[in-house]
């Protein structure tokens, strides 16, 4: 970017100094060659140099690899082009591997988390939320069919197979909190990569259940909701403390800006909210509970 805005001013001087944009003839003994290499010196040192760095955004894999990658890059794009920054967007395979690195060394410039990984970031890697979506989160117990009358959802599901995303995810989490009892519990299947495909899995008799977010259950009125989660913070931006103040800034305008732009429609649809927000840090406070650390 720096080499190109200087061409620009270099072939400015050239069609005031010359009157051309071909490079003309000078001789190398000649007035008018020492003062044009006078000229790009100063240019040179008092030009403003642009600089677009590059950040890694880490994403909860709630798509597989190579799918995710195309459902976000129009945030990947978007978010170049507010900011001036590159871009790498990282999807684990799983969520193992997800929670995994989270726990690890690894310091991922910004991350799109599900909010108790949020909290976890904030409480033990001093991230700082920068977005959240407008939404609150809560997790559905969705079946085709319903107990009989009288039957607890508990006794209707002994035995049947519920799928979901791997632990530590909030369907997984709220799975054992929902079926306490070891000897009458339902079968766990986590072997999904996505939110879809466990509709996808129901649908095809591989399950009799599944734990979803909020957003997916609104995508499928023919499923009827057996239990219901509490209400939690939506998947949230956060930024590493090793993001300068100005860089963390400027990401947080461009996040918060999509509501307002008709261009960001598709975006906004492929992450399941209408806009975000601001986060309040004290919705995040209790949730690292939720997560399997001690």
């Amino acid at each position: 970017m720096q080499i190109h805005c200087k061409y620009n001013i270099i072939l400015s001087i050239r069609k005031v100094y010359l009157g051309t944009n071909k490079v003309p003839k000078i001789s190398f003994s000649s007035p008018s060659f020492w003062f044009l290499c006078k000229v790009l010196v100063l240019i040179v040192i008092l030009s403003p140099v642009v600089h677009a760095n590059k950040y890694t955004l880490v994403i909860e894999p709630t798509f597989p690899p190579e799918q995710g990658r195309q459902v976000y890059e129009p945030l990947r794009q978007w978010l170049q082009k507010k900011t001036g920054h590159d871009i790498e967007i990282i999807i684990d395979n799983s969520y193992y591997f997800y929670w995994r690195k989270a726990n690890s060394n690894r310091m991922p410039d910004f991350t799109l988390d599900a909010p108790h990984i949020a909290a976890f970031r904030a409480k033990k890697k001093n991230y700082t939320a920068i977005a959240t979506t407008i939404e609150p989160l809560s997790f559905h117990l969705i079946a085709l069919d319903e107990p009989a009358p009288g039957q607890s959802v508990q006794d209707f599901m002994v035995s049947k197979k519920i799928v979901m995303l791997p632990s530590p995810s909030l369907a997984s989490i709220f799975f054992n909190q929902w079926f306490t009892d070891l000897f009458a519990s339902p079968i766990k299947n986590v072997k999904v990569l996505s939110w879809q495909e466990t509709v996808e899995v129901i649908f095809d008799g591989g399950a009799v259940a599944a734990i979803v977010p909020d957003w997916m259950f609104n995508l499928y009125p023919n499923f009827t909701s057996l239990m219901q989660s509490r209400e939690l913070p939506g998947a949230t931006f956060m930024v590493s403390p090793n993001v300068s103040q100005d860089v963390r800034e400027n990401f947080q305008k461009a996040l918060l800006s999509l509501i307002d732009d008709e261009a960001a429609y598709d975006i906004l649809t492929e992450l399941n909210t209408e806009g975000f927000k601001k986060p309040d840090s004290s919705e995040y406070d209790e949730l690292i509970k939720l997560l399997p650390i001690r």
